[in-house]
Formats: C-alpha cells, structure tokens, sequence
C-alpha cells in the first residue's frame, strides 16, 4: 500500500502571496472608489442645477404670460391665485433666499439643501445639506463655500439676460 501524504491546508509563504496581492489589488482599486462617490456628488449638484435651470426657464415663461419679463423687479403668480409666488429680476427667478430661485424648487429641497445669498440678493450659493451637516435652512454662505462642493445661481441682471449657474467642485 502506497500512502501518499496530503497536504492540509495552506503554507504560510501561500498565505502571505494572497495577502500581498490582496494588498496591491486595495491599492490600486480604492482610488476608483473613492473617485466615485466624488462624481456621485457632482452629478447630484449638477442635476440640482438642471433643476434650477428648468425652473427658471417655467417661471419666465409664467412672467411672459404675466407681463412682467422686462421688468428689474417683479413678482410672478404661478398658481393663479392672484397672490404673487417668486420674486423676478427680468422675468426669472430672483436671488432671494425668501421669494426667489429657492421657491420654485421642489419639497425635498428643504431637507437636503442649504442655501445662502450676498447681501444684495444677486448671487444664490447652494449645497448638500450632509456636506454641513444641516438642512432645509438658510444659513450664512461661509460654511457653503467652505465646502468647496456648491453651486451659484446668479440672477438676471438685464433684458434679455438669463441667469447663469456656476459650479464649484474641488471638494465633491
């Protein structure tokens, strides 16, 4: 009879091969992810401003309608009530952080952003409200822009003029 020895198990010069490959197969993979969910954070912020964009283009539509597209300053009545809605420079949604571009959004948009305005209303600074760590607030622009993961709608600021969204992503 011919008994062969087998081999139970692994040696530890195998253990340590799979070890180290698993080891540079983390190194090399882990960018990847992480890399991803700072595009996932991009794209959140830029279908935000497509929102925006969106938005704004129903609101100028209603102010057309209205009669008040040519106006420095106006308010719109987007459900017919006869009370106006949002505030309009030009015919499209405003910086106000009370009347404005915050008004046409959606209802999520008070619990997963924050928003912010300089003190003449122009410029609407927007983020993640997990970036902060708040939500469905108006807060002082600094902590927005200290995220470096935000987006600035700035109004119309003559006839003829549409208001343009700028993004800034480095920290994404």
């Amino acid at each position: 009879m011919n008994h062969f020895n087998k081999q139970q198990g692994f040696t530890l010069i195998e253990l340590v091969i799979v070890i180290v490959i698993l080891g540079i197969l983390a190194v090399t993979a882990a960018p990847k992810f992480i890399n991803l969910s700072s595009d996932a954070n991009i794209s959140v912020l830029k279908s935000m401003g497509g929102a925006i964009k969106a938005s704004g283009q129903l609101v100028y539509t209603k102010s057309v309608i209205q009669g008040v597209n040519n106006s420095a300053l106006g308010n719109v009545d987007l459900d017919g009530d006869g009370t106006p809605d949002i505030e309009t420079r030009y015919g499209y949604p405003s910086g106000s952080r009370h009347n404005g571009i915050s008004k046409a959004m959606s209802n999520t948009f008070a619990t997963e952003w924050i928003w912010s305005t300089n003190y003449t209303q122009s410029v609407f600074y927007l983020t993640m409200a997990s970036f902060t760590h708040t939500s469905g607030a108006y807060v002082n622009q600094v902590p927005i822009v200290a995220t470096d993961c935000y987006l600035i709608y700035n109004r119309a600021d003559s006839v003829g003029a549409s208001p343009t969204i700028e993004y800034i992503t480095s920290g994404c």
